[in-house]
């Protein structure tokens, strides 16, 4: 590699040809500094060979170096054709070979300390120190030197194996020009005491595509509260391989101090998986008395305390004795045997190790308290890359990228399964020929023994998988399977923690599928035949459901029966069965019944808004009507709004008077457009309306009102139900008295118009016909207590002539013959001019004769005609005067049974009133007391 400055003499080139040791001794009149420059260019020289052959290990062919970086350097190389990478390694400098370490590192363990190491090198100023190294006659600063000296000693150095850089540091430090003794190269610089294996399987390649999941087990072991942690997955994911390079990394960093001072690697593996197939391994540990002789045996050979003799303590009781105090970490690497076989016994193991020991352990079965790292299948790019990698390194031949894709693909980015294929292609095997065979190795080593030995549930779980041919919520896996939430829970999580399950997210949820090879071993070998046939039937019969609703299910949102066609299928299917008893069409006992399956529906599913509605409509049928509201309320609140629900919600809550709240929820309704949606019916745009207006109104919000009941007149599909709420809103503006009596005839009359416009547009439809009655019932009191002038209660009268016969007749509430309509009329034919007022007519006549008759027989029984003349709402009594003038009446209000204190507090001087007298006579001199009076 070249130095950072064009025509300086190459360092390596230097040293291959003059021995450093020559250089000091033949140089005795040498500067002060120069001792400084050579041991710096000691580092520097290593530092660069170092990262050369990791380029050259880790990118075997050219194409897999970035081409930005590639070029500049073959314009360098003299000639033309195939450069190999070894030869564009020897034209890089400084930064390039750094560059391209980076770039080739991508996917692999090493990407992290490459990035770290060239964020020193730029820090510390390297390259301009590699300039100076290359030009004797310049000043050779001594903090050059230093600085060199910090990158070789930083972690990093150790973690990415560059051992030449530490052994020159070493050498220069000690002022050893020559090549030092073997043994003395082999010490490092830092290390926790630690019996690691001293060379990994996965080197080969490096531990490429786990990053991630590297990074997470790192968190995990830092810190103290996980005091079992646990890497589970199928057999050739890896596991031993990323904690390996975890723990190694670890032993090298200082900072692990804080949370570990000794590591004991123990392997458990009783079987490994070559080319040729499944081979048992020598002398496994197969019991616990195994595993803590070892475990005891290691803990000796690994400790650097001073004054343990191995020899004369060599029981695991002993062991733990003496090393209570140590912040061990315990690595039990493939320890599924164990626990698989005997679960209580390790355990009892685990639980019986002194507070500050922790373990680790790798196993492809699930282990009982631990803190879980589930291991599955690697990322595609990063199985395409190692499959790359490899091939290179056995000298397979290359294959084309579409051919590295269907490996990974064929393999389900087993690492295992990708090296035990081109392992098999190497030696002459067709490559179709090795995938079968590996496929079919792989699938028993590495999920047979994980489905042998997994729960009853956990194998109907994978059958109700498998029989899907799809990713499933747990919602729909206990739908299927008739399962109970926590069974469901238990089930799932221990498929988890052996990632024979997949983990899908979707929106705020999450759903599960089955890997490729699990799914080629339940072909073979179905778990459940029995839980398979019922999933198959279940689904048959819900797909049959779901036909049916997409032909005659509802697209009205604001319908109670509406499911939209983005829900799940069984949300779909259960809404569709429980339809009649939503609608009270079944019995009491069925809506129970039906009431029960929808709330466990829930429990698997609490975000859905669909679920909690049909939840809250049963309870309406089973007349709990604030489970219902609560029901409602939580459909309301889901992440996807049920818009039904927030409708129904705010009517419930209307009738409860707490109308703000229901305003709340009718706001984002009327906001979202719901009224002018073609989808929604005529009949739920008017339920809406009121619900938000009629709720807008009784808050006295009246300028509201108005303002959107004023263009009336141009609506056409809610024209009915703006017109009922503007004379509402008329009236009850009237009736709270705001309203001074100039004011208060423009709105008797804009009133009436507006209800007589609306049966000449409309016809006379229930709700303006019903708005009318109350609205002439209201006014006939107001008039009777002289609140409206005479004009109005003339216009009154006229708009009944015209008006109350056809009223009546289009009205399932009232008849002519009603005692309220006859009250209304006799009340309004008093209005004056009575030359004028058409309800003194002979049209009118037999109704009028009802009148007098009723006035006569009140008459006979004791009632006496008269008129306000003092009212006292606040002490609630009045004075009135009868018609005859003969004597004086006191009124107190509860006499007064037909009115309620405010009406009572509204009564007019003047008003014309029935009175029965007490039997009692007053005494002399006050006025005679009154037994009930009505209006």
């Amino acid at each position: 590699m070249k130095s950072q400055s064009q025509g300086t003499t190459s360092l390596p080139g230097a040293f291959g040809d003059i021995h450093p040791s020559t250089i000091m001794e033949s140089r005795k009149d040498e500067p002060i500094d120069r001792p400084f420059r050579i041991q710096t260019a000691m580092v520097l020289f290593a530092l660069e060979e170092a990262l050369g052959s990791f380029v050259v290990q880790a990118a075997p062919h050219p194409d897999s170096l970035p081409a930005s970086l590639r070029s500049e350097i073959e314009k360098r190389i003299q000639g033309t054709g195939f450069a190999p990478v070894t030869q564009i390694v020897q034209e890089t400098y400084l930064k390039e070979v750094i560059d391209l370490a980076v770039a080739s590192s991508h996917g692999r363990a090493e990407g992290d300390h490459l990035s770290r190491l060239r964020k020193l090198v730029e820090a510390l100023d390297a390259f301009e120190i590699r300039n100076a190294v290359c030009h004797p006659n310049r000043q050779f600063p001594e903090f050059y030197w230093h600085r060199m000296a910090a990158l070789a000693t930083d972690p990093c150095i150790e973690q990415l194996r560059f051992l030449r850089v530490t052994d020159a540091f070493r050498c220069a430090t000690e002022g050893l020009l020559t090549p030092p003794p073997d043994g003395w190269l082999q010490q490092r610089s830092w290390s926790i005491p630690n019996n690691l294996p001293s060379t990994f399987d996965h080197q080969v390649t490096g531990l490429i595509a786990r990053q991630e999941e590297a990074k997470d087990l790192k968190r995990r072991l830092q810190n103290v509260r996980n005091s079992l942690v646990a890497i589970v997955g199928p057999g050739g994911t890896g596991k031993t391989a990323l904690c390996l390079e975890v723990l190694r990394e670890s032993m090298l960093d200082p900072n692990t101090m804080q949370w570990a001072d000794q590591l004991v690697y123990v392997t458990a593996k009783t079987e490994r998986l070559t080319s040729k197939g499944v081979e048992p391994i020598s002398d496994p540990i197969v019991s616990l008395d195994l595993l803590k002789s070892s475990v005891a045996s290691s803990l000796y050979r690994t400790s650097d305390i001073e004054g343990i003799d191995e020899e004369e303590s060599t029981t695991f009781k002993v062991a733990i004795t003496e090393m209570a105090k140590r912040k061990l970490l315990l690595c039990i690497d493939n320890l599924e045997t164990l626990i698989r076989d005997h679960p209580q016994d390790f355990e009892e193991f685990v639980q019986g190790l002194p507070p500050d020991w922790r373990v680790i352990v790798t196993s492809r079965v699930s282990v009982n308290g631990a803190n879980v790292l589930p291991l599955g299948p690697i990322r595609r790019e990063g199985a395409i890359k190692l499959a790359r990698d490899y091939t290179s390194y056995r000298g397979a031949g290359r294959l084309d990228e579409s051919q590295l894709g269907q490996l990974a693909d064929a393999c389900d980015r087993n690492p295992l399964a990708v090296r035990l294929v081109i392992d098999s292609y190497s030696v002459g095997a067709e490559l179709s020929k090795a995938l079968s065979q590996t496929r079919d190795r792989i699938t028993d080593f590495s999920y047979t023994s994980l489905v042998d030995h997994l729960p009853a549930h956990a194998s109907k779980v994978l059958e109700c998988l498998f029989g899907s041919n799809a990713s499933l919520t747990r919602g729909q896996i206990g739908d299927l399977l008739d399962l109970q939430p926590d069974d469901v829970a238990e089930a799932v999580n221990s498929l988890l923690r052996t990632s024979l399950v997949t983990r899908e997210l979707k929106g705020i949820g999450e759903s599960y599928a089955l890997s490729s090879s699990v799914r080629e071993l339940l072909l073979r070998t179905p778990r459940d035949a029995r839980a398979r046939e019922e999933v198959y039937s279940k689904l048959r019969e819900q797909q049959k459901i779901i036909a049916a609703l997409d032909q005659t299910g509802t697209k009205d949102p604001l319908n109670e029966s509406y499911v939209p066609a983005s829900a799940p299928n069984h949300v779909r299917a259960l809404v569709a069965r429980v339809k009649p008893s939503v609608f009270g069409r079944s019995s009491r006992a069925d809506q129970v019944r039906d009431l029960t399956e929808v709330r466990r529906a829930v429990e698997f599913d609490f975000n859905n808004s669909i679920l909690h509605r049909t939840e809250a409509l049963l309870l309406e049928q089973l007349r709990d009507r604030y489970g219902a509201i609560e029901s409602f309320g939580k459909a309301a609140g889901c992440a996807q709004p049920d818009a039904c629900s927030q409708l129904r919600l705010a009517e419930l809550l209307r009738e409860e008077q707490r109308l703000e709240e229901a305003v709340v929820h009718t706001e984002p309704l009327i906001s979202g457009k719901y009224l002018t949606n073609s989808e929604v019916s005529q009949r739920n745009k008017a339920r809406l309306f009121r619900a938000h207006w009629v709720s807008v109104l009784w808050l006295k919000r009246y300028a509201e009102v108005l303002d959107t009941t004023r263009k009336w007149r141009t609506s056409t599909e809610l024209r009915p139900s703006l017109i009922a709420l503007r004379v509402t809103t008329l009236q009850n503006m009237l009736d709270d008295g705001g309203v001074s009596e100039n004011d208060s005839e423009q709105f008797v009359a804009e009133l009436l118009e507006c209800l007589a416009e609306g049966f000449r547009l409309e016809g006379y439809v229930p709700d303006i016909v019903h708005e009318a009655f109350k609205a002439l019932e209201r006014l006939s009191r107001l008039f009777s207590r002289s609140e409206i002038t005479a004009a109005s209660g003339l216009r009154c009268a006229k708009f009944l002539d015209d008006a109350l016969p056809s009223m009546c007749g289009n009205s399932y509430e009232f008849s002519l013959g009603d005692r309220q309509i006859i009250a209304v009329v006799n009340c309004f034919r008093n209005a004056e001019p009575r030359k004028n007022n058409p309800l003194l007519s002979d049209r009118w006549k037999d109704l009028l004769v009802f009148g007098e008759k009723e006035d006569r027989a009140l008459a006979e029984v004791g009632y006496e005609s008269a008129r306000v003349t003092a009212v006292f709402g606040e002490k609630k009594f009045l004075f009135a005067r009868a018609t005859d003038g003969t004597r004086d009446f006191w009124v107190h209000q509860t006499a007064a049974v037909d009115l309620t204190s405010t009406e009572f507090a509204k009564l007019k001087v003047g008003q014309l009133v029935s009175i029965l007298p007490s039997q009692q006579p007053p005494e002399v001199g006050r006025a005679w007391p009154a037994k009930h009076m009505m209006l």
